[in-house]
């Protein structure tokens, strides 16, 4: 199986072609990682904007953003999986002991300019993946004030929910509510 790179819509994409070998290799690598890299990108931004709807507290767009979001995280892993075949195939031709990371395939290149892109889109991933992280440590925390308060404004109203053995929720009985029209 083989790459080729092309240049479309503004960005680097690498594309599959059986009967093609000769592009394969650092140099397929190098443009897969590109792609990585954009790939990563588009899910710190998908989890950005999700941070935003759960921020404004609309949780209509929730769904919208959380089936794109899986859109993204399955692009991301399609992507991961090339190019762990492609760092595969690279370390075969460095003759480097396989699995390889891509520092050591930065330090084993013989060529400047693969060593110089490997390092930068190395440490550029990292940035990304430290920031996704960041970004999912807060939705989860904004995700847990929400249901927090939710479950507040619930037992004010008389209506916590609780949980069953079975993990179905229950509302205790409806109670008479007296609501203040000044408030």
């Amino acid at each position: 199986m083989g790459a080729v790179a092309i240049f479309r819509r503004g960005a680097l994409h690498l594309e599959w072609h059986p009967a093609d070998s000769s592009a394969m290799g650092l140099n397929a690598l190098l443009v897969c990682l590109f792609e990585e890299t954009e790939a990563l990108d588009h899910l710190a931004f998908k989890l950005e904007q999700e941070q935003l709807v759960l921020m404004a507290g609309r949780p209509r767009l929730l769904a919208r953003n959380s089936v794109e979001f899986e859109q993204a995280v399955r692009a991301l892993d399609d992507v991961s999986r090339r190019r762990e075949q492609l760092v595969a195939v690279a370390t075969e031709e460095l003759g480097l002991p396989a699995p390889t990371t891509l520092g050591a395939l930065a330090e084993a290149s013989p060529d400047e300019d693969e060593r110089r892109i490997l390092t930068e889109r190395r440490g550029i991933m990292q940035t990304l993946v430290n920031r996704i992280n960041a970004l999912c440590v807060t939705n989860r925390e904004i995700l847990a004030r929400n249901l927090a308060a939710t479950t507040d404004a619930l037992a004010l109203l008389g209506e916590s929910p609780s949980y069953t053995a079975m993990a179905t929720t229950t509302v205790g009985a409806a109670r008479p509510r007296m609501l203040d029209a000044r408030a």
